[in-house]
């Protein structure tokens, strides 16, 4: 005997109100963790270019804390250090192979630059760096209520196997990278036609003044070294390496400009404009690459660019009042220094707006403005 029509259809109807109903519970339960699932649409891929010192670190810090980026803190690291009696000019060529098997979820060119063969999280420098590294899919040590901690991160993550982060990239829409390390931007043109990528490319600079005065406070031995490879590194002085870099920063710039295939595919950002206005920076830059600005992300943005914080970790700073940092360098004694900068860094300071500081009177003068605030995005 077949079911009455009436009596299918109220049941029918149950059942649709219990499904209605558990799934407004699945949308509107606490705000715990929710695994990710594979994007529906090919990946975005954005490659932060810089130089040592120019606040790349702070950038790939905002594209870190987003909940759809997969983000890599200068994954060139391990093979500058295992491949350090080579030149920088020598090393584009695998490091673009690199970027291109990381942009891919492909880890497995990682091991032969890693100690050991890299077969642990903690094998690779600076993973705890990474929001994705220490949170599921690829970390289950994870403790939502905790959020992300780069400490904790360390030593409860550090023995998750490296081929597991395969799987884990897969599952966000966007994976972005930082790296100081690309002095000649054509070397990356054939990834631009790679149709497995969506590759954009944020050129951060900064002015070289402020960076040659930062570079004094750090140990950058090792990388100078292999800067200066082909031009003779027995006499490395920051005056140097900042004529190089400086150099470098320009041709980025007119590479970029002249290649059809990076139409639309470049930003070029200071990192005074990011420092002094960091909202309106951040959602252009989040415009460019495919991003939505979320609530959550503007409050933490908000936080770190307009108090002193003390770097409870240990690890990286970024919680200090961004648009006094920026003016930190003036307050360098030596004139001298400052002028043989601007001198090396002339080109580069025209093309991206720094003025040059006539004496060490206007360079101490904050009341002078030494950056253009005519300068465009380009």
């Amino acid at each position: 005997m077949s079911p009455h029509p009436k009596k299918c259809f109220y049941l029918f109807l149950s059942l649709f109100c219990i499904s209605l109903c558990l799934s407004h519970f699945n949308q509107t339960r606490s705000l715990a963790y929710v695994p990710h699932s594979a994007p529906k649409k090919k990946p975005v891929h954005v490659l932060v270019v810089s130089s040592w010192r120019s606040g790349s670190s702070f950038l790939g810090q905002i594209f870190n804390h987003h909940d759809d980026v997969f983000y890599l803190f200068e994954p060139g690291h391990s093979l500058w250090m295992k491949l350090r009696n080579e030149s920088s000019e020598l090393l584009h060529f695998p490091l673009r192979d690199l970027l291109r098997s990381l942009f891919t979820c492909d880890v497995s060119p990682l091991h032969q630059y890693l100690p050991k063969g890299g077969k642990r999280i903690s094998d690779l420098g600076f993973f705890a760096e990474s929001r994705a590294l220490c949170t599921p899919p690829f970390c289950s040590a994870f403790i939502p209520s905790e959020g992300y901690d780069r400490q904790k991160c360390f030593h409860r993550c550090r023995t998750t196997l490296l081929d597991k982060m395969a799987e884990a990239c897969k599952t966000y829409s966007h994976v972005v990278m930082k790296t100081v390390r690309i002095f000649d931007l054509s070397v990356l043109l054939p990834l631009f036609q790679d149709p497995t990528l969506d590759l954009r490319v944020l050129h951060l600079v900064r002015d070289p003044r402020a960076i040659a005065v930062s570079r004094t406070y750090f140990d950058l031995r090792i990388d100078d070294k292999i800067v200066l490879k082909n031009e003779g590194n027995k006499n490395i002085t920051i005056s140097r390496i900042m004529e190089k870099i400086c150099r470098s920063q320009v041709d980025i710039n007119n590479v970029a400009k002249a290649a059809k295939v990076l139409q639309g595919r470049y930003m070029a950002i200071r990192h005074e404009d990011l420092s002094n206005e960091p909202l309106e920076y951040v959602k252009k830059i989040f415009n460019f690459s495919g991003l939505h600005l979320t609530k959550d992300l503007e409050q933490w943005l908000y936080n770190v660019t307009h108090e002193e914080v003390a770097d409870r970790d240990g690890i990286m700073a970024f919680s200090k009042t961004s648009s006094e940092l920026v003016q930190k360098w003036r307050t360098a004694p030596d004139f001298n220094f400052v002028k043989q900068i601007q001198e090396n860094c002339k080109e580069a300071m025209d093309l991206f707006g720094y003025r040059p500081a006539r004496s060490k009177k206007e360079q101490h003068d904050m009341t002078v403005d030494l950056v253009n605030k005519e300068w465009s995005l380009k």
